[in-house]
């Protein structure tokens, strides 16, 4: 009997049944699609949002657990506005800070460090107008090198204690507290030398307005207010419209100390005509001994009186060395001779007998001066000349005692310089004596206490009280820096290089 013809159902079935498995499987993973698309379609239509408006609450039981977090962290980028000044009637003016110096918006920024939060003076009343920025950062000559965020390691290289650093936080710290509301220091006179050594100390730190959240605004205040006192002196850095008063030859040599350095490590073009002028000072106020004297005095000698002073000189020498670092274009057409002839007046003082840089004329006081000498030498010539090895053996055959009857912190401030720019053994020999010294010395509130009868005045500061607590800070501070505010001058480092009398 023939086959039947087939519906086209059971063609349709045959198939399908001959491949069951294959076929269940199919409808399976078919199934589990449909379930899951219409979950998500659910979601997506009907579910609301991930996100919650204000006010909304959410379950966080299935929510992960946050991260563990340190309980210790960088501190955020402060504000440094001040705290409010004390409620009193009619307040001075003051001076505003700025965390960038230049007038201009394209003005020069340094990358910020992470550090501890300001301690604003309370006596200080100021008004940041911008916060830290980033920026390239300044380009250091090499002897300043190792300045940069209070020494970075270089202190250690060339014998600074930790007592030392320590001890140079503190006395920051201290001098910040004495700024008084126009951004000056004083001790009752003399603000110019008290407001240059003050600033010297920060920028011997590495402490800038770019870069510093603990002393900025100091440091800010401070070269504002002798860039408004020069501007109104004509550059007169003395704070005053002359030359006429006994100490003003060394507060205008710290002055223009203090500033050079702080163009060197800020840039702030405002400084740069007042350097000028400053400099230009200077190099009119020396003598034609080379020398330089009270008040820029150039006339002549009278009699067996010689006008040129060993001590007024130094500051000179020290702001010309600073003024060559600038790199302010043709700066070194007028220090160069400057500094050449200044070394002719360091051997016309030089005493071959005792290896002493005397005071106006050879023999006159001993030692006292010697540590100027043998600097300027070391910052010209960058080596040792037979005057400098004859002066090490000097300053070195002397005790260090605070409380002794020689002791001055006018002459170690030298001193210290001295040796640690000839290294050898005569740094060996210092270094760990003056720390001892000085870390022991120290007060609880960073400050120094007078020596014991002895006035050290440094030919200004009065003769209160050693010179006052500023004074003395500053020069402890400035010596605790030694380390790394210049490192040793290189004879390609150096001013000059030529020769001198007396080699």
């Amino acid at each position: 009997m023939p086959d039947q013809p087939k519906s086209h159902f059971e063609r349709f079935l045959r198939p399908i049944l001959a491949s069951r498995f294959l076929t269940i499987s199919a409808l399976i993973h078919l199934l589990i699609i449909i379930l899951f698309g219409g979950r998500v379609l659910f979601n997506k239509y009907v579910e609301p949002p991930d996100f919650q408006s204000t006010g909304d609450t959410v379950s966080t039981d299935n929510a992960p657990a946050p991260p563990d977090t340190p309980d210790t962290t960088l501190p955020p980028a402060p504000s440094l506005a001040a705290p409010p000044p004390p409620s009193v009637s009619a307040p001075a003016a003051t001076l505003t800070a700025l965390t960038s110096l230049s007038n201009n918006a394209s003005s020069f920024t340094m990358p910020l460090p992470a550090m501890a939060p300001p301690t604003i003076s309370k006596q200080l009343a100021v008004a940041p107008a911008q916060a830290f920025g980033n920026g390239p950062a300044v380009s250091l000559p090499s002897s300043m090198a190792g300045r940069q965020g209070g020494g970075s390691g270089t202190g250690s290289k060339y014998g600074e204690k930790p007592a030392a650093e320590e001890a140079v936080m503190r006395a920051l710290r201290w001098l910040q507290s004495q700024q008084t509301s126009d951004g000056t220091w004083s001790a009752g006179q003399d603000p110019a030398a008290f407001t240059g050594l003050a600033l010297l100390c920060f920028l011997g730190h590495g402490e800038t307005p770019q870069t510093s959240h603990e002393f900025g605004v100091c440091v800010t205040n401070a070269i504002n207010a002798m860039v408004s006192n020069a501007n109104k002196n004509e550059a007169h850095l003395n704070f005053a419209p002359n030359f006429n008063d006994q100490n003003s030859s060394y507060m205008h040599g710290i002055g223009t100390y203090a500033l050079c350095e702080a163009y060197t490590m800020t840039k702030d073009e405002r400084l740069v005509p007042i350097i000028k002028a400053a400099v230009q000072y200077i190099i009119q106020g020396q003598r034609p001994d080379g020398g330089w004297a009270y008040r820029y005095d150039t006339g002549p000698d009278g009699g067996k009186e010689i006008k040129s002073d060993t001590s007024v000189s130094g500051w000179q020498i020290q702001a010309l060395k600073a003024a060559h670092l600038t790199g302010i274009p043709d700066m070194d057409k007028t220090v160069h001779p400057a500094l050449d002839l200044a070394m002719k007046n360091m051997d016309r003082v030089y005493n071959p007998k005792d290896g002493a840089f005397g005071y106006r004329k050879s023999g006159d006081r001993n030692y006292t001066l010697t540590g100027v000498g043998v600097l300027a030498k070391l910052f010209w010539l960058g080596r040792p000349d037979r005057t400098v090895h004859e002066g090490l053996k000097n300053i070195t055959s002397k005790d260090l005692a605070y409380d002794g009857p020689d002791a001055s912190l006018y002459v170690w401030y030298y001193d210290t310089q001295a040796c640690y720019q000839a290294q050898g053994g005569a740094w060996d020999w210092w270094k760990n004596r003056f720390q001892d010294q000085l870390t022991g010395k120290q007060s609880a509130d960073g400050s120094w206490p007078p020596l014991a009868g002895n006035k050290d005045t440094g030919g200004f500061g009065g003769s209160t009280s050693g010179g006052g607590p500023v004074y003395r800070t500053t020069l402890c501070c400035l010596m605790l820096e030694v380390f790394y505010r210049y490192l040793p001058t290189s004879q390609a480092d150096a001013l000059g290089g030529g020769t001198v009398e007396g080699l």
